[in-house]
């Protein structure tokens, strides 16, 4: 091999490292710094407060992380918060006693109806998507042990 090969080949991997890095910088994988841990109130004023400041993007990003909900959800939830056409305060619960929304919610869980169910858990307990489907799930794996 020639030294000039040498040199050239060495210069490639120099460059390449280099695109590399940069792609993956700019590729958005930084780290980002760890959620807000709210409660319900002060995450529903948050939101009420983005809103009103007309900072849609977070208010949309905030609604994902209360709520557990996908971004279409979010984004629709926060415009209807906007336009008046939902309320900005707490989702209001349901009057089942708890062992009634526990009962609908074991009906559902062994109807094989886990969309339900997660929904029911969701109304009753007021956790985001993530909360309800893990205690859903947990909750089949439990029926189905028990038979």
């Amino acid at each position: 091999m020639s030294s000039s090969f040498l040199v050239l080949l060495v210069i490639a991997v120099f460059m390449g490292a280099l695109i590399g890095l940069w792609l993956r910088s700019s590729n958005g994988e930084q780290h980002s710094e760890p959620p807000i841990q709210l409660s319900p109130e002060e995450g529903q004023a948050r939101l009420a407060e983005l809103i009103n400041s007309g900072q849609m993007i977070n208010a949309i990003k905030l609604h994902r992380q209360l709520h557990g909900s996908g971004l279409k959800e979010a984004k629709d939830a926060v415009e209807a918060m906007r336009d008046g056409r939902a309320p900005m305060g707490l989702p209001e619960r349901r009057a089942l006693s708890d062992s009634d929304t526990n009962d609908a919610i074991e009906r559902a869980v062994r109807d094989d109806n886990l969309i339900q169910a997660i929904k029911l858990y969701r109304d009753q307990h007021g956790v985001g998507l993530k909360e309800a489907k893990d205690a859903v799930e947990a909750m089949r794996a439990d029926l189905l042990q028990r038979g």
